[in-house]
């Protein structure tokens, strides 16, 4: 892809974002101080200095020690110290009294609230002895395990119980516990186990046979409730990829698609078909490398899978994420959290943006710095950054970045106990280093955001909104090129990427995804300079060599294909029965338009069906894997038939992303 730019100005402003998110954080000011440094008589230090040294390693040792520009740095980061929310078990109790007080007046929605704040907030055990005795945190998850008994929840209230007793919450002569671990199983529909427990509570109750006798009636009006009350959640799982076998060369690809070209190609290496795809085919589903949840989000969504959270569980030493269940905060905490954990406020106030937190994350989940270097030439082959085009200055500011990141990585011990509180790093965190700022380059040009489906009222499909919730690098996803008019639909699983085709595309064709700007909504010269500006390169897919015009202009019939094989030559929609007798002034044939036309008439009438379908009242008669396979034909028969653009084909292609959309992050809020 070429280096073209004929917009600086915005270039500069797109470099900065993906760079800082907030112009008030203090690494802007950390910038400037330094900046001040090579004004006057080191105003060009930049271009003379730093920008000729050959690597990023060397620059990163530049800024350690060129007298211009070292002690302001080195003064600067030798201030990193931790800044994090910690546990609070006086907060926790109070928490804890109002959640009950909510729960006495069947406020259950708010107690649940309440009550998570307190699991949240609360110490592990026996670390504030003075409160709750050291089990506050015991105390919390008890409480809240009888907010989700109230909310018909049985799975979520007995994960309460069992983490409580882990907590150290007394169970062994414990008569209640077991009465709540019946009702649980009771909930599940589990009725042997609900009667163990309920035997056990007998037992410790001193064989009290009216007490037994109130817990079987209450273990039957909650049968009776669950069974009233539908299930609202849906399992959701990846989707099984088109084709067969295992793709070599892509990871989590479908062995229908292949890369081709090379570095010194103008395009790179990009993504084609192996074999013709059909609209709707899986051809990726592919875990990120590394993702971050954006920090708007660490209160409503896990940290570690970007599921909605419904029964936080809390990191045992900071309150600034939150995860959905033990497992992920325990994979979170024995690899990246326990080095991010008590620096990621600080983080966050130095106003860096969330590219700079994927690429730490790159380098904290490695867990080892031997491991970070091993995987950062893999890294560098798979992702370009540009660093021989890229502005000095730009460069210098992510290198600056660099030092204060890998300064709170030295902090956090990711490197060990070191000899030294000084931040000047050894050659083996330079090595880290590097690592580091190749990857706050090539993150500019490779991350992608990931979504989550916002459901707001009555019917899924006509309430739904696309939420960006996070960004995460995806290794196999980052070789498709872009297009404005893109063969693929982008949806997600966690933080998991799925690919879906959304219209036909014959083997050998270049398989394009869509970087943001889509012909649909935006006029060409607004998508050319918004790629050039960020993405640096100059567009000449279809849609910007013929100018297609947005959806609201569209012509109402598109072009014709000639049916003459081997022609796809494309021809004007005949406005009468007796123009579609003519002759191709390509192939030179004479051709009858005839079939072309009822094929468009039955794709149209194929891909109205499927919308009305998703858009069927009431809302459990929604027919979306129907819809899926109507519009799926619909725009098969339309690329046989016709050329793009064409109104009702798009809208039935972006329909089709609202349906995988829908079977991947999709919450009802």
């Amino acid at each position: 892809m070429t280096s073209i730019d004929n917009d600086p100005l915005f270039t500069s402003l797109c470099n900065e974002k993906t760079l800082q998110s907030q112009k008030q954080g203090f690494f802007n000011e950390f910038y400037q101080s330094v900046a001040e440094n090579f004004t006057g008589k080191s105003a060009r230090w930049l271009q003379d200095v730093y920008q000729k040294v050959p690597s990023d390693k060397e620059r990163l040792r530049l800024i350690y020690e060129d007298p211009v520009v070292a002690y302001e740095v080195q003064g600067t980061l030798e201030h990193v110290e931790p800044v994090f929310r910690g546990k609070d078990a006086k907060f926790s109790w109070q928490r804890r009294e109002q959640a009950l007080k909510l729960l006495g007046e069947n406020k259950l929605q708010q107690a649940l609230i309440i009550a998570c704040q307190a699991v949240m907030r609360a110490p592990g055990q026996g670390v504030d002895r003075y409160i709750d005795k050291g089990l506050t945190l015991a105390l919390a998850l008890w409480t809240r395990a009888e907010v989700f008994i109230r909310q018909l929840d049985g799975k979520r209230a007995l994960q309460d119980l069992q983490l409580a007793a882990k907590c150290g919450l007394p169970v062994k002569q414990n008569a209640d516990y077991y009465a709540r671990v019946a009702k649980c199983y009771a909930l599940m529909g589990e009725n042997g186990r609900a009667e163990v427990a309920a035997k056990l509570f007998h037992q410790l109750s001193g064989h009290n046979n009216y007490a037994l006798g109130r817990l079987q009636e209450d273990l039957e009006d909650l049968r009776v409730l669950k069974q009233e009350t539908p299930s609202v959640e849906v399992e959701r799982s990846l989707p099984k990829l088109a084709g067969e076998g295992e793709n070599g060369e892509i990871l989590g690809a479908s062995s229908k698609i292949k890369l081709a070209g090379s570095k010194e190609d103008p395009r790179g290496r990009y993504v084609v078909a192996a074999a013709d795809l059909g609209p709707g085919e899986v051809i990726l589903t592919e875990p990120a490398y590394a993702a971050c949840l954006h920090a708007k989000y660490y209160g409503t969504h896990c940290s570690a899978c970007f599921s909605r959270l419904i029964a936080p569980v809390a990191c045992p030493d900071c309150c600034g994420v939150a995860f959905c269940s033990v497992a992920c905060r325990d994979k979170a905490c024995a690899t990246y959290h326990r080095f991010e954990c008590q620096y990621l406020d600080l983080m966050i106030g130095s106003g860096m943006s969330i590219l700079c937190h994927v690429a730490l994350r790159m380098v904290t989940q490695a867990g080892t710095p031997e491991k970070v270097l091993e995987e950062g030439k893999m890294l560098r082959d798979t992702f370009c950054a540009h660093t021989e085009h890229r502005d000095p200055e730009d460069h210098f500011k992510r290198t600056l970045m660099t030092a204060f990141l890998l300064r709170c990585l030295q902090k956090a011990e990711f490197f060990g106990r070191r000899t030294t509180e000084a931040p000047e790093p050894t050659e083996q965190e330079l090595e880290v280093g590097a690592v580091l700022l190749s990857a706050l380059q090539s993150l500019q040009f490779n991350a992608h955001e990931v979504y989550e489906t916002r459901i707001t009222g009555e019917h899924r499909f006509d309430t739904a909104k696309v939420q960006y919730i996070g960004v995460g690098i995806y290794r196999g996803a980052s070789m498709f090129n872009h297009e404005c008019y893109p063969g693929v639909t982008r949806t997600f699983l966690g933080t998991a990427m799925i690919l879906h085709t959304s219209r036909p595309i014959p083997a050998g064709a270049v398989v394009p995804e869509n970087y943001g700007p889509h012909f649909m909504r935006q006029p060409k010269a607004i998508r050319q300079r918004n790629l050039r500006s960020r993405y640096w390169f100059k567009c000449d897919c279809r849609a910007c060599t013929e100018d297609w015009p947005q959806m609201d202009k569209l012509p109402a019939k598109p072009r014709l294909r000639c049916p003459t094989e081997g022609c796809g030559n494309a021809l004007a929609y005949p406005s009468k029965p007796s123009q579609r007798n003519a002759k191709c002034n390509k192939c030179k044939q004479q051709i009858n338009l005839d079939a072309n036309v009822k094929m468009l008439e039955a794709s149209d009438q194929l891909c109205t069906t499927g919308a009305e379908m998703m858009a069927s009242q009431p809302l459990e008669d929604e027919r979306v894997d129907e819809a899926i396979e109507l519009m799926k034909k619909g725009i098969a028969l339309f690329a046989q038939a016709a050329h793009p653009p064409h109104k009702p084909t798009l809208v039935a292609e972006e329909s089709l992303r609202s349906c995988f959309a829908d079977k991947g992050n999709a919450n009802r809020y």
